[in-house]
């Protein structure tokens, strides 16, 4: 059930950004190119309902689906919030509406934070005029911002989600109420910290693919030009170990290691604090 979920959200994560008409453009290429050289054809940017009466549609029918899927695999659908779970049972229509709407803005945060983290990545690359636009402009204003404080807001964002809704969730029986409200905003740091820990993904498959493009020539597309560029960034403190064997470099295999250990560690002590301060 959690992968059908993330694939909706996902959905309505591209039915949002296009309503937005975020992304539209594709990353632009170097001058002295052919490409570079084009003038790209101007386009109209249309509006279109469309996309926002399925995107509504999507969130308040998702329900159904949970319900449908509760009984046929067993599972109860959750807000898997690190260092805390909870858990939406599917006995109610209303329950299931919220954990909808919930499960998208948690999908939206950790794209803003995913979104974020490629930016910063991008404007250390050696050619980051092309990728920094494309990651710029899907981050919006926050690419405006000084970098460490863009850095903050999926963090202050997954905290404060925590911090409004478990009141209400208490209301409605879906959590049990916080120990104090001390208790509660330590929650909310807490949380806001864990939604870190999923970068584990990206940077590790960013890393495993620029190993397969080093190996195994995939074309010229600009994907694997930024898969390159992007990828050798966190490479860099692993570049003074003697990591490489004749042509055979393991220096991203060790990257990715070295950041699921520290995921995995952070993901250990936030739980670890998460129930010294109670649920």
């Amino acid at each position: 059930m959690a992968f059908i979920n993330l694939l909706l959200d996902l959905v309505v994560l591209v039915l949002g950004l296009s309503v937005l008409g975020i992304g539209n453009r594709a990353p632009t290429h170097r001058a002295g190119t052919l490409l570079g050289n084009l003038k790209p054809a101007e386009s109209r940017r249309t509006r279109s309902w469309k996309p926002v009466l399925v995107l509504v549609a999507l969130l308040f029918l998702r329900p159904f689906l949970y319900r449908i899927l509760s009984d046929v695999l067993g599972e109860i659908p959750s807000w898997n919030a690190i260092p805390a779970s909870i858990p939406f049972r599917p006995d109610s229509f209303l329950r299931l509406l919220v954990f909808s709407w919930v499960s998208f803005l948690w999908t939206l945060i950790h794209f803003l934070c995913w979104v974020l983290l490629l930016s910063a990545l991008s404007k250390a690359c050696r050619d980051p005029a092309n990728w920094t636009r494309f990651f710029e402009e899907l981050a919006g204003p926050l690419a405006r911002w000084p970098l460490p404080l863009s850095l903050l807001v999926p963090g202050l964002a997954a905290g404060l989600l925590w911090l409004v809704l478990r009141w209400p969730l208490r209301l409605m029986a879906i959590a049990p109420p916080p120990a104090s409200t001390a208790a509660l905003v330590e929650q909310s740091v807490l949380v806001g910290l864990g939604i870190w820990v999923s970068v584990r993904w990206l940077l590790g498959g960013l890393l495993l693919l620029r190993l397969i493009n080093s190996y195994v020539y995939l074309g010229t597309h600009p994907f694997w030009d930024a898969v390159h560029q992007i990828g050798g960034v966190p490479l860099a403190p692993f570049r003074r170990l003697p990591l490489q064997f004749g042509k055979l470099d393991l220096s991203p295999l060790l990257a990715t290691a070295a950041v699921f250990l520290a995921a995995a560690g952070l993901e250990r002590g936030l739980v670890a604090a998460y129930f010294r301060v109670g649920p």
